[in-house]
């Protein structure tokens, strides 16, 4: 990977990740190199449909070529993305609609990937030996707020700082294991959990 972030500059970008299949595709070649031929098996689509995606991955410098070895009388070629996350620049922002269907589709498909590794977790991961969540080696919580976009952005700024806090206690140790975050928090229309004021609202 050659960078942790890349900013798109270019709407043809932006567009090429309005497809499900290709966002599909870069978050696999997010987490390590693949060739077509192993991408066509892991999403159980057609090589040709894989290839056609690969190339316009690699063309809008999404994705960059790795390696190219011969096997047999094939060409195997290995595919990385050129970034773990992709933001949308400022000046994309007249389009509004490109970009907010490219968000959902990154963060549904990270929703996916997030609920594939929680199937392949081992089952000790979800064990608790203790009563208090202070205590636990887990994560798992919901929450909605009503507040200013202001204070959000200055809580999401202090949430990042503690991302790259965690990111500096890597520790390769023999007792050491490997945990998954996985963060998701965005604006919505209305809330789903209901108040006790709520509740008794609609009883009077």
């Amino acid at each position: 990977m050659k960078q942790s972030v890349l900013i798109l500059t270019q709407l043809e970008q932006l567009k090429a990740l309005s497809d499900p299949l290709r966002v599909k595709i870069l978050h696999l070649l997010i987490e390590k190199s693949y060739s077509g031929q192993q991408l066509s098996r892991l999403l159980d689509v057609p090589r040709p449909k894989i290839h056609y995606h690969l190339k316009d991955l690699e063309k809008n410098n999404l994705i960059y070529l790795v390696s190219e070895s011969k096997k047999r009388n094939m060409t195997e070629k290995l595919y990385k993305a050129v970034a773990r996350s992709f933001i949308p620049a400022k000046d994309l922002l007249p389009y509004q609609t490109t970009q907010s269907e490219s968000g959902r589709i990154m963060t549904l498909t990270a929703l996916d990937r997030t609920k594939e590794r929680a199937m392949e977790a081992p089952d000790d991961a979800f064990i608790t030996d203790s009563e208090d969540p202070k205590d636990w080696d887990k994560i798992a919580s919901q929450l909605e707020v009503q507040t200013t976009e202001e204070k959000f952005r200055h809580w999401v700024t202090k949430y990042q700082k503690l991302l790259e806090e965690l990111q500096e206690m890597t520790d390769k140790g023999k007792d050491s294991k490997w945990y998954y975050v996985s963060t998701f928090g965005f604006q919505m229309k209305d809330p789903f959990f209901k108040s006790n004021e709520d509740e008794d609202d609609k009883h009077d």
